[in-house]
């Protein structure tokens, strides 16, 4: 009797805890209504690591990476290595000079190389003498300088500064022609690379199976002269060949092609980059769309007939 009487109130026991609950449930029948809402903790953003790889999310699109573009190496021009040529303050501020005409038909500027600056004038000059024709200059050719610094007819009008520049030249030609050879060379030096020296040629001079490399050893002023008795022509063969290549330093102020030692011969440049400073007996043809340099006629003229047009840039030097 006492165990049934015992059994009776458990049960009485749970039943009334049991309606308690419903009571605070409203009747739902949930014991955990009243608990508060779950909120799963936040996740961590990983700090990033300076100079760590980020690892690649699956399915995202990869933020692009902007490929570099070079920065070509600034020109400059330093001097007074063995067989340097002098130009003189009359000479050295020509990137342009023929004795007879200068003719351009497409958009060729001229310009002139950082701190190429001969007694505060810039060394982009063009001019003609005796001859008085500058044609294919504005338009469509034009100079940083504007026309004042285009000695012609039409242009400035002053005829002693081109004079004095032929008369330069006929010096500067003598001495480069002159000087006592080191090597020489013949035929087409297109895939060769040349040292330092002064390169003596009794014939024509090509540069078309392949670009020529100048090596300057690592000294900015080694001097590069090539002494072309008839014609010397670049040919521009494909991507490969009729360029000139700079390496070691090489300066273009520093390179000089004597063209014509024999008694005649004009200079045909083309491929898509030359170097140096052109003395020539008689004519100079550009070609060549970028062509750093010189181009100075002795007793003919200087044409660009490149329908694009040269970018012709004076190195410097004096």
């Amino acid at each position: 009797m006492l165990s049934s009487t015992r059994f009776l109130h458990v049960r009485l026991l749970a039943a009334t805890v049991a309606l308690t609950l419903l009571a605070a449930c409203g009747g739902s029948g949930c014991p955990s209504c009243n608990a508060p809402a779950y909120n799963p903790p936040p996740v961590a953003t990983p700090t990033p690591v300076p100079g760590a790889t980020p690892t690649p999310v699956p399915g995202a699109t990869p933020t692009p990476v902007p490929t570099p573009v070079p920065t070509p190496a600034a020109l400059s021009c330093t001097q007074g290595g063995v067989n340097s040529i002098t130009l003189g303050t009359a000479l050295a501020p020509f990137a342009l000079l023929a004795a007879t005409t200068i003719s351009n038909v497409g958009l060729t500027n001229v310009t002139y190389a950082p701190g190429a600056v001969t007694l505060g004038v810039n060394d982009d000059l063009i001019g003609v003498s005796p001859g008085t024709a500058v044609t294919g200059f504005y338009p469509p050719g034009t100079d940083t300088d504007g026309t004042n610094a285009i000695y012609a007819a039409g242009f400035n009008p002053n005829t002693t500064v081109p004079l004095n520049a032929e008369n330069a030249l006929i010096t500067a030609y003598n001495t480069a022609a002159g000087t006592a050879a080191t090597a020489t060379v013949a035929g087409d030096l297109g895939g060769q690379t040349l040292a330092p020296g002064v390169y003596k040629s009794t014939s024509t001079l090509l540069i078309s199976s392949g670009n020529l490399t100048l090596n300057g050893g690592g000294n900015a002023n080694s001097v590069f002269i090539f002494q072309v008795a008839s014609s010397l022509t670049t040919n521009l063969n494909g991507s490969i060949g009729g360029n000139i290549v700079l390496s070691g330093n090489a300066s273009p102020c520093n390179i000089y092609w004597v063209v014509g030692t024999g008694g005649s011969g004009s200079a045909t440049l083309g491929g898509q980059t030359f170097y140096g400073n052109v003395f020539s007996q008689a004519s100079v043809t550009i070609n060549a769309s970028t062509f750093t340099g010189r181009a100075l006629a002795e007793t003919g003229a200087v044409s660009i007939p490149v329908a694009g047009g040269s970018l012709i840039t004076n190195p410097g030097g004096n």
